[in-house]
């Protein structure tokens, strides 16, 4: 694996077109808003948080400052924003996989886990406020003060959806889990403990990889026979978290 290098916020190949648009969930016209809130995230998977400078998106759109604070308010208040959707979209990016991957238990779970490592190593740049929130403090704030209510439904939505997957390897049977954030059986889900046991140990220990895979891991990033076998090494460790169950 090779350790973190040094990136520019300006991405000089980007296209800012539909299909562009369209990877951070929306379809149709976008308002400057919106297309604020796209490049932001763009920026911050590259650069992360404490790097990001508002300005560079405003280049790349080609407007003002002024429109930041009139949308936002700031900075941290864009971040902290751009962080609820970027969690969004990874929730639902981790649910799709599940709903194209071959409708067989293990296969719908081994697609969430391989999700979730892929889309924390190319959103690597939101690992610090999603993972670390005191790491970039002033914007993990105003999450807490403005978006806790939402983010506490993703977050219930995603373990839900991983709670089902778990189940549904035990007992051999694919479940629809048609949750949505802010409205899932919290209370039936909870019942079966030894399940969210699993899930929650699945989870943590997936969440673990992929920040190891998304950091670039400083100690070890040099570390060249690691490298070459990284690619079986994830998959071996996917295998035992499934194998397991």
């Amino acid at each position: 694996m090779e350790g973190p290098k040094i990136v520019s916020q300006l991405d000089e190949n980007r296209v800012l077109d539909d299909f562009y648009w369209s990877q951070f969930g929306f379809e149709g016209e976008l308002s400057m808003r919106e297309k604020v809130l796209c490049v932001t995230i763009d920026d911050v998977s590259r650069v992360g948080v404490s790097s990001f400078q508002a300005r560079h998106v405003c280049e790349a759109l080609g407007i003002s400052m002024a429109l930041i604070n009139y949308h936002f308010g700031g900075r941290n208040e864009l971040l902290a924003e751009a962080t609820v959707l970027a969690y969004e979209n990874y929730v639902e990016f981790l649910w799709q996989a599940t709903q194209n991957a071959k409708p067989e238990p293990k296969a719908r779970l081994r697609a969430w886990l391989e999700e979730n490592v892929y889309r924390n190593e190319q959103g690597r740049g939101w690992g610090s406020v999603l993972n670390y929130p005191t790491a970039s403090l002033e914007v993990s704030t105003v999450v807490e003060n403005v978006h806790r209510e939402r983010m506490t439904d993703l977050s219930e939505l995603n373990l839900a959806r991983l709670m089902t997957l778990v189940g549904d390897v035990k007992k051999n049977r694919v479940s629809p889990a048609n949750f949505t954030a802010g409205n899932i059986p919290r209370t039936e889900l909870l019942k079966n403990v030894a399940n969210a046991s699993m899930a929650a140990s699945i989870g943590w220990s997936i969440l673990g990889l992929s920040v190891w895979k998304s950091g670039g891991h400083l100690p070890s990033g040099k570390t060249r026979e690691i490298g070459i076998l990284e690619r079986q090494i994830v998959k071996n460790h996917i295998d035992r978290l499934i194998d397991q169950i």
